[in-house]
């Protein structure tokens, strides 16, 4: 029968009809994961073109790819293990296992870069989270009052979670949280997942809702005295909601965290307006993750598209009326770097090392002038991540992003 040995017999087994079978389906897992890791190595550039740019490759997907490639390094070694005494096949066995290995290394190098820089930044990794194998349902606002009304006449709410139970021993620090979505979108709903994490680890958060613009609407003036109404909501209604209005921390990501810096740097300098009219407070610090802080630079350089919300320029040009020629004082206006003063607050920016909205070197100038004004500003850069990597809650750069934040905040403002 064939595959079998009878008594006595030294040579070589002959092949199974399944033996090619195994060895052209690992080699195509194995080359499918090369695909998709050439794209971390090199993206926009892969080599079959089957897969497109994207923040979620590494930071979301990567630990699943890792997976499917360890498995094939498993499978190969044990196929190679059967082969290697079956005539013909040794050499096509030990081909598909170096293949396996080589797959396995492009994307578990990408892999460990970012975990190494989380835990560098004293953020941390649940490998369980990472690979979808716990889910977590984020829990909703324990409450959304109206803080003010936009210049349209809309309501604009706070989102507020408060500390759970027995997370926090005394008042608890607070998070005020400016939502992205290029000054176009997004919503104070929209990042409940995150937020809710803070809460659970004893945080009062508040996500903060403001005006959006539209084509023929631009609203660089508006949004920042909005959140800066809204900061000082939040000093006036933290004690009764268990926080502490000393303890402050102001974040924001992409859109929202250029607010966030440009309304605690003006704050700091007495030169915020608020739309409520009233004294705008300085927060103790401020978290943002990739924030547009530097418009010029992301008209000039960031992403082209045909889709409006994903092209640098529209963006820029809806949120200020125009381009950096046609109004270049609105663009110093909502500039973090202008903005900078010695009095502005500790300040971490968590950047995206392959961001394409907001491109790295902008934020690599911002923090060397925020040091030089004599601010105490961090740079953390999550490699091999483009812009909005955090979006999938339990994903290994969602980890990353919240671990890293709250770790720097916890530091500046105290633990809950």
């Amino acid at each position: 029968m064939t595959g079998t040995r009878t008594p006595g017999r030294t040579g070589p087994r002959p092949a199974r009809p399944t033996d090619g079978l195994a060895l052209a389906v690992l080699t195509g897992v194995a080359g499918l994961v090369l695909v998709v890791a050439d794209e971390a190595w090199r993206p926009g550039r892969t080599v079959t073109g089957l897969v497109p740019p994207t923040p979620l490759l590494v930071p979301v997907w990567g630990p699943v790819i890792g997976l499917v490639a360890l498995g094939g390094v498993v499978l190969s070694a044990w196929l190679f293990a059967t082969l290697r005494h079956r005539a013909g096949w040794a050499l096509a066995g030990g081909a598909v296992v170096v293949l396996a290995v080589a797959a396995l290394l492009a994307i578990a190098v990408p892999l460990g870069e970012v975990v190494t820089t989380t835990l560098r930044a004293g953020g941390a990794v649940d490998p369980l989270r990472a690979v979808g194998v716990l889910h977590r349902t984020p829990r909703p606002p324990d409450l959304r009052p109206v803080f003010t009304t936009s210049s349209e006449g809309a309501p604009l709410h706070l989102s507020i979670w408060r500390p759970v139970p027995g997370t926090a021993s005394a008042a608890a620090p607070v998070l005020v949280w400016v939502h992205g979505g290029g000054w176009v979108g997004g919503s104070d709903l929209g990042p409940a997942a995150a937020l809710s994490h803070w809460a659970d680890r004893g945080w009062l958060v508040v996500s903060v809702e403001y005006g959006l613009d539209g084509l023929g609407r631009p609203t660089w003036d508006r949004a920042g005295p909005e959140v800066a109404c809204a900061l000082g909501h939040v000093v006036a209604d933290a004690a009764p909601l268990g926080g502490d209005p000393s303890r402050i921390v102001l974040g924001g990501d992409s859109a929202g965290g250029q607010l966030a810096v440009s309304v605690a740097y003006h704050a700091a300098s007495g030169t915020q307006a608020s739309s409520c009219g009233s004294p705008v407070p300085t927060p103790r610090a401020v978290a943002v993750e990739y924030p547009a802080v530097d418009l010029v630079d992301g008209y000039e350089h960031g992403a082209r598209s045909p889709v409006p919300q994903f092209d640098a320029r529209w963006l820029a040009a809806t949120y200020t009326g125009g381009s950096p020629t046609e109004v270049p004082d609105r663009y110093r206006a909502v500039s973090g770097t202008a903005a900078l003063t010695p009095q502005a607050p500790p300040t971490l920016v968590l950047a995206a090392g392959r961001d394409s909205l907001v491109p790295l070197p902008g934020l690599q100038r911002f923090v060397t002038a925020a040091r030089a004004t004599g601010v105490d500003a961090t740079l953390v850069t999550i490699p091999f991540a483009d812009h909005a990597f955090d979006v999938v809650d339990g994903s290994l750069g969602a980890q990353a992003a919240s671990t890293i934040l709250q770790h720097w905040a916890t530091s500046r403002v105290g633990a809950p």
